[in-house]
């Protein structure tokens, strides 16, 4: 078993209240490595003859080229847990893994003090809330520099014809803007499409946008407010949602934000 490759992180991606006193429990293993997982979980404060309430195995949700990810969704009548995996290889090997790292798989070991992962307060707040309507929409992701070239006016220096070929590049520019993605607001509606998502569309130097130097104002070579409210209207009166991709987990490293 290779233990370097097992991962988890508390109150992360790989630990969440998801919705309706339900959580989410992840954990990373190597590709092809284990063959199943059990998750021990409880509460933290009743204490009982077994440590753990109650046990249930995680399912392998996806790989990818080095990692297998698996998953295990559990309900909780408490706003606290304490869970402990149990992880066992396709040669037979089986260890605990929790908050003291990888042990032998043992009763002592799963019922010692301190062994488990701890989520100490869950509270709804805190619970990812999706909107009815969003299980039901058709989405069309949208990369603006890339989609159509609406006004030419808004060409930023040095913009490339658009069926060049080129290696792409942070800093190449066909001239996408927010008007191109207006201009084909009845194509978009042909295709059943009810929901646009938006690539970042806020003031930056890159033509992906996702290193935003101002959140306040849409980038000059896409258009301005006007335009982006025209296009929310546009897409209102067809029965489409937008949705905006906005990164507040980093900033460019021009923005005085």
């Amino acid at each position: 078993m290779e233990l370097s490759a097992i991962y988890h992180r508390p109150e992360s991606e790989y630990a969440y209240l998801y919705k309706d006193k339900k959580l989410h429990i992840r954990i990373r293993t190597k590709k092809g490595d284990i063959e199943s997982i059990n998750l021990h979980y409880g509460d933290p404060f009743i204490f009982m003859e077994e440590f753990y309430q109650d046990t249930k195995e995680m399912v392998k949700i996806t790989s990818g080229t080095l990692f297998d990810h698996w998953q295990v969704e559990v309900s909780v009548d408490f706003a606290r847990i304490q869970y402990l995996f149990e992880l066992r290889d396709t040669e037979g090997q089986n260890i605990l893994y929790g908050d003291k790292g990888c042990v032998e798989n043992s009763l002592e070991n799963l019922h010692a003090i301190g062994n488990g992962f701890k989520l100490p307060y869950l509270h709804e707040i805190d619970a990812c809330k999706v909107p009815d309507w969003v299980s039901n929409t058709v989405w069309y992701q949208i990369f603006p520099e890339r989609f159509a070239n609406g006004n030419a006016l808004l060409n930023p220096e040095g913009t490339l014809d658009w069926d060049s070929s080129v290696t792409p590049k942070s800093d190449d520019f066909f001239g996408g803007d927010l008007q191109g993605i207006i201009d084909h607001m009845n194509y978009l509606q042909d295709l059943g499409i009810t929901g646009l998502y938006l690539c970042p569309i806020f003031e930056s130097t890159s033509n992906h946008k996702y290193n935003t130097t101002d959140y306040f104002e849409i980038d000059r070579y896409f258009g301005d407010k006007e335009t982006f409210r025209e296009l929310v209207d546009q897409a209102h009166h067809r029965g489409m949602k937008v949705m905006l991709d906005a990164v507040f987990n980093h900033i460019g490293s021009q923005s005085l934000q």
